[in-house]
């Protein structure tokens, strides 16, 4: 058994050889520095826990960007090459063994790309994190070598160490056991959260997803005490605080309380239709500690409002979002404020080859699009509205701001100089099919073979501008991806506030706390009306199954390429469903007259989605050393 959970145990340790560009990345006792040396002195110390800010996926800033194929193993995006994994093996469900950027526990080498060289898996990143924190907080009296010129005393540089190594480990743990699972990542034996050792039996049976998220929110609550409510010093502006170590024990509360995880009784291993209450309650708490600090203005944080609210994700003066509650580390650098590294981020998901991108870029599907609602709050599918002022023959009038912002619709400018030379100031997105007739794009798209939905990736990711036709590159805007914003607060209250209290009741913990909404509906609404959509309709409020579905919906519209979709339909078990239904494409037609007709059309693209895709497979190499510990069920 012994000789097992040491090949085992090589998933929690720093074993593989690393090479970095970084000096503070070499100040780890994992990497061949004396510990002693390492965690008696502050900016060495520093240097070790700043190793987990840097092993924090970052999609917008890697060597690579396959890791955003997130977007299509879902409904919201297709990528438009059928010889990529995303198409040929994950969309076909073959996710065994698999290591390709979502999947696996891989980690190869550090280097000065922020920690993401190609093989290296998300997980596999957390990993070394987890174990790089758990070193960290047990060798914090060690810390004795303190700088004078900071302008701190020892005691709040040590807690600022402290509670961030704690809110780090939190999050990298939420990180692992989102995508597999409930797995013990810290050793609880002894009644503390340690390390393992070589000596710790790993061949057990599994605990529960709460039981996990028990563990997240300790380490969460341990980072409140010693975080600040915000950091003095600019160069530190982006690091957790307080207001985000609740906001990522708030996020595993969520999840502990979704039905994939509400597994009680005969619901294993697979959850059931309903939400945990005690665990939404739980949820609910967290939430309003991080938006009661925030209304208090202790924070830096701010919900952006419609004029400010692409600051979200692109900014041309600054790499950090006000309303980020927590986001990856904005560079390849330790100061903070450098600008994003333009050419090796993003252009392989965000911008079509025939832009200057890669080949292997996403497309919006027509599932996407229609869960953007008119402007006056009525739904909208297969381009039509109960809305007596939707226009069928000008379907992307008239609709949610927040589509226009996103994404690029048949007819909409792209350009600010036509690709053809003609400098036609209002080229635009020609996706009509008529034979002998067909608008450029989809001319192009199906000349080479490709999947076209219809639709492009527009302002989150990509500035107009930004192509190889009209090159306003120097601009040099930094892209941001944020991972918990203060919209996840509000939509996370408005979803567990319906779950236990309904659409319309007052949620106690709220009223206590004395914050901005009270209420599940009034937690939507401020998301909504703060991008110039009126508030939820009254029909949808009747009950809370009718106003679960717009709280969802708001969710994909919200978090639209953000990669969320996939975490949520699956947190929710609606995705085994839902993909069986089809992806789905804008099928334009122009019309003799010049107007066109718009209908949706399914693609023949596939989506293999079984009970057992809901986990992640773990490696069988690992599993199949032991009698407790099991595979997840059906790989």
């Amino acid at each position: 058994m012994k000789k097992y959970t040491t090949i085992l145990i090589v998933l929690f340790t720093f074993s593989l050889g690393m090479v970095s560009c970084e000096d503070y990345l070499d100040a780890d006792p994992e990497m061949g520095i004396d510990g002693e040396v390492v965690y008696s002195e502050y900016y060495s110390y520093k240097g070790a826990v700043d190793r987990a800010n840097w092993l924090v996926m970052n999609y917008v800033a890697t060597s690579s960007n396959w890791g955003a194929y997130v977007g299509a193993m879902g409904d919201e995006q297709q990528a438009v090459k059928a010889d990529m994994p995303v198409y040929k093996s994950i969309n076909q469900g073959l996710w065994q063994d698999s290591n390709w950027r979502d999947f696996g526990m891989n980690f190869n080498s550090e280097t000065n790309y922020g920690s993401d060289p190609y093989y290296n898996s998300p997980a596999g990143k957390s990993l070394k994190a987890i174990r790089a924190m758990g070193l960290a907080i047990e060798n914090i009296e060690k810390l004795t070598d303190f700088p004078a010129e900071v302008g701190a005393s020892p005691t709040e540089l040590k807690n600022q160490l402290l509670g961030q190594a704690h809110a780090l480990r939190a999050w990298h743990m939420f990180e692992v056991v989102r995508r597999y699972g409930p797995i013990t990542l810290v050793d609880t034996t002894g009644g503390e959260r340690k390390t393992f050792s070589s000596e710790f039996n790993f061949d057990q049976v599994k605990p529960t997803f709460q039981q996990c998220a028990d563990l997240i929110a300790a380490d969460c609550e341990d980072a409140v005490k010693y975080l600040p409510n915000r950091w003095k010093d600019p160069t530190d502006v982006g690091r957790l605080t307080k207001a985000s170590a609740y906001a990522i024990e708030a996020m595993a509360y969520m999840y502990a309380a979704s039905p994939l995880m509400n597994t009680e009784g005969d619901a294993l291993p697979f959850g059931q239709d309903s939400y945990d209450e005690t665990y939404a309650k739980k949820g609910i708490q967290a939430m309003v500690n991080a938006l009661k600090l925030v209304n208090s203005g202790a924070t830096r944080y701010k919900l952006y409002d419609k004029d400010s609210y692409m600051e979200n994700w692109m900014s041309q003066d600054r790499a950090i979002s006000d309303e980020a509650l927590f986001q990856p580390v904005p560079t390849n650098s330790d100061n903070w404020n450098l600008p994003m590294n333009r050419s090796n981020s993003g252009v392989g998901w965000f911008l079509p080859q025939h832009d200057g991108g890669w080949a292997v870029f996403n497309v919006p599907t027509q599932n996407a699009v229609d869960k953007f609602e008119t402007i006056n709050g009525y739904p909208v599918e297969n381009f039509s509205s109960a809305d007596p002022s939707f226009d069928p023959k000008n379907p992307y009038d008239n609709r949610d701001p927040r589509l226009r912002s996103f994404i690029y619709c048949p007819g909409d400018k792209m350009y600010l100089a036509d690709p053809g030379g003609g400098n036609n100031s209002t080229f635009e997105n020609q996706a009509w099919s008529n034979p002998g007739d067909e608008g450029w794009h989809y001319k192009y798209y199906r000349g080479k073979s490709l999947v076209y939905t219809g639709y492009f990736d527009a302002g989150k990711w990509r500035k107009l501008g930004y192509n190889k036709y009209d090159n306003k590159w120097s601009q040099n805007y930094y892209r941001i991806f944020p991972l918990i914003r203060l919209a996840d607060m509000y939509l996370g209250l408005a979803e567990l506030g319906n779950e236990v209290y309904g659409p319309s009741s007052n949620i106690p913990e709220a009223v206590a706390a004395g914050i901005d909404v009270t209420t599940a509906s009034q937690a939507i609404n401020k998301i909504r009306n703060r991008v110039g959509m009126p508030d939820v309709r009254s029909e949808f409020l009747t009950d809370k199954g009718t106003f679960r579905d717009r709280i969802r919906n708001e969710w994909a519209v919200e978090f639209y390429g953000e990669f969320r979709r996939w975490r949520d339909i699956r947190r929710w078990r609606i995705a085994k469903n839902l993909l069986a239904e089809g992806i789905y494409e804008a099928n334009v037609t122009k019309n003799a007259d010049g107007s066109f007709s718009y209908v949706n059309k399914k693609l023949d693209v596939p989506r293999v989605f079984e009970d057992k895709h809901y986990w992640y497979p773990l490696d069988i190499k690992y599993v199949n050393m032991f009698e407790s510990f099991k595979q997840n069920p059906g790989w």
